[in-house]
């Protein structure tokens, strides 16, 4: 089922999966404990590498928004006529806010995503009493 689509990197929850049905391919015989020690490993070091910024993602989140406010502001200003700061730092606010704060816009999608996985995990691994 996995195999359908093709070219689609493999979800953080996924990820265990995909590495499983790629060995199980490779050598559909009994696998030692070993190989499957570092199969975990390999998949939290690839679940730990999913994100750019090892920051919470509501830091990320409020970072970019500030950063692309005070872009949008000095881009105004630019087109306003003499800027405040003066027009080489307005124009660097400009020029290096907004690259920036979409990417921290993606990396706090990106964290945000792992960290939800994180606490699905944990809460499927929680015993519930019924």
């Amino acid at each position: 089922d996995e195999e359908e689509i093709v070219g689609l990197p493999p979800l953080p929850s996924d990820a265990g999966k995909v590495v499983k049905a790629v060995e199980q391919k490779a050598a559909p015989a009994q696998q030692p404990a070993a190989a499957v020690v570092s199969s975990n490993s390999a998949v939290e070091e690839e679940e730990l590498q999913a994100y750019p910024i090892d920051l919470p993602s509501p830091i990320l989140l409020a970072t970019s928004m500030v950063l692309a406010i005070s872009s949008i502001g000095s881009l105004f200003e630019l087109a306003g006529g003499t800027p405040k700061l003066g027009f080489a730092v307005t124009a660097a606010i400009t020029a290096l806010g907004l690259p920036i704060s979409v990417f921290l816009i993606y990396a706090a999608i990106l964290k945000g995503s792992a960290e939800t996985e994180e606490a699905d995990r944990e809460f499927m691994n929680k015993p519930r009493k019924l």
